[in-house]
């Protein structure tokens, strides 16, 4: 009898539990809604008021004041508020403007400049205080670092002695924190994604932000080629800043993932859904580099679901035949109609190997850029252990003598060059280098792990996307100021920090099972 009694008192326990749990979920789901609805309620008057500075500060100060109240009361939502930034508001000036590229997230206004750190860097601060604090009365430990932080630590250890050598050498103060902030900001975005996601759903939340972002992003694409510029690209290289093509490389092989390896059915069909609008602006946006990144990230995908998806390897192997005979047909295609809008993807490749082959580019950039690369190299031979932060780059043949408005265009120019990963190369000798390969070579090494060893289908799919957007974000580094965009080394920081987490998320699921 004790024994019925205590199986139906276990009983109890769980069914309470699970509605505290269902309630919880719903609370965090209306919450984040909430946020989200406000956010999008409250930008479009902080535009309009832009005409109007004082109306525009008020509205500016409420809605920080708001947040701060926010986060401070539950860090987990500031999660969210930095992946919503990252993903939505343009941290550069794009060709045509749009109303998020008006919101100072990334900046201040002429009349606040000269601030400390960036209004996004000071969401970072009030995240981690909050955390800290919450973490500090509960007597639980501040922090965790995760499997990670080593790497972290020893590339950023070889940053702080750029900082110091660049100091002692003659460096520029204001140019050195304009280099080192990216660090920071991937370095705190990994924490913050480490040390607040905690639940499976906390993942699932952030992939609808990420899935709806580019739905959105995509939707401002198509107004901008179709209603502003009528379709005709004439005379624009771009027309959103570049790094939103990074990011709608990433959407597709989010899609992939869905399609190859674990079907959520109500984001996959919203994915399905977005995705003609996410091509048609990934084309019309014109950045060749990522073109490549997407292929590169589409192999690691297949590849880690051929090694994971044990039972699918045969329908997998039939589906890359069959992809590869569709690229060889969209090739052919390619080459019958080369002044079609859909082929312009294949002689942008082309240009990248060949840049003589065609005249999708001016042929400026790619002798810009390889000009550039080789005074980098040259730098990095007149100063071999690294020329630290601060200082110009040595220009034997100077890039003015290619460009010469390009002051008026990147006043960082002979500071931050195009080729990221030469950047580190130059700033930081081969110790950093190392450094930073090590660091990605962490990532790529763990998440691969990490996907074969989850049995959560969803989760795995979480570490192959992860491993994916990692070869992609190096790839355009070499081309693009990739690990310069605060946009981009955030979103990484916060997918980093998610997959160190996988793991745990994995074992907690299996013991609340048990």
């Amino acid at each position: 009898m004790d024994f019925i009694m205590q199986i139906f008192s276990n009983n109890r326990i769980i069914q309470i539990s699970s509605v505290q749990r269902l309630t919880r979920d719903r609370r965090e789901t209306l919450l984040f809604i909430v946020v989200a609805c406000t956010t999008f309620i409250l930008a479009p008057l902080l535009v309009w008021s832009g005409v109007n500075m004082g109306l525009s500060l008020v509205l500016g100060i409420v809605v920080a004041l708001g947040l701060a109240i926010v986060i401070v009361r539950w860090p987990l939502v500031g999660l969210y508020v930095v992946a919503g930034c990252a993903l939505l508001i343009e941290d550069n000036p794009p060709p045509v403007s749009t109303f998020t590229d008006t919101l100072y997230v990334f900046s201040w206004p002429s009349s606040l400049e000269g601030l400390f750190e960036r209004p996004i860097g000071l969401v970072f601060i009030t995240i981690l205080f909050a955390l800290v604090y919450q973490r500090f009365l509960k007597r639980q430990r501040l922090l965790a670092g995760g499997e990670l932080l080593f790497p972290f630590l020893f590339y950023l250890l070889c940053v702080a002695g750029g900082i110091a050598y660049g100091l002692a050498s003659g460096g520029n103060l204001k140019i050195i924190v304009v280099e080192i902030r990216p660090f920071w900001y991937m370095f705190v975005s990994y924490l913050i994604g480490y040390n607040l996601i905690s639940h499976k759903r906390h993942i699932q939340i952030f992939f609808w932000l990420v899935l709806l972002s580019a739905g959105f992003k995509a939707l401002q694409g198509l107004y901008i080629y179709l209603v502003v510029l009528h379709g005709n690209l004439t005379g624009y290289d771009s027309i959103m800043t570049h790094e939103e093509s990074f990011f709608f490389a990433a959407f597709i092989i989010l899609f992939v993932l869905f399609c190859l390896h674990y079907r959520s059915r109500v984001q996959w069909l919203v994915a399905l859904l977005m995705l003609p609008c996410v091509l048609v602006a990934l084309v019309a946006n014109q950045r060749r580099a990522d073109y490549v990144a997407l292929l590169a990230g589409l192999a690691v995908v297949w590849l880690l679901v051929l090694r994971v998806k044990r039972k699918g390897r045969a329908q997998l192997i039939a589906g890359m035949l069959i992809c590869l005979i569709a690229s060889a047909s969209y090739i052919s295609l390619a080459f019958l109609y080369p002044t079609a809008s859909f082929t312009k993807p294949v002689f942008a490749v082309m240009s990248i190997f060949n840049p003589n082959s065609t005249d999708y580019r001016d042929a400026t950039s790619d002798i810009y850029r390889i000009i550039e690369n080789n005074d980098l190299k040259y730098t990095v031979k007149q100063h071999p252990l690294g020329l630290g932060f601060g200082k110009p780059f040595l220009q034997p043949v100077p890039l003015t003598n290619i460009f010469p408005q390009i002051e008026a265009f990147d006043m960082y120019y002979n500071y931050v060059p195009h080729n990221t990963i030469y950047w580190i190369w130059m700033r930081l000798g081969p110790i950093g280098f190392f450094a930073l390969w090590y660091l990605v070579g962490s990532v790529i090494v763990r998440g691969s792990l990490t996907a074969r060893t989850l049995r959560d289908p969803y989760l795995q799919l979480v570490a192959i996307y992860i491993v994916a957007t990692t070869f992609m974000e190096i790839i355009v580094a070499f081309a693009d100021y990739q690990l310069f965009f605060y946009r981009n080394v955030i979103y990484l920081g916060l997918l980093l920090g998610i997959l160190v987490k996988l793991p745990k998320l994995a074992e907690k699921k299996e013991t609340n099972h048990i």
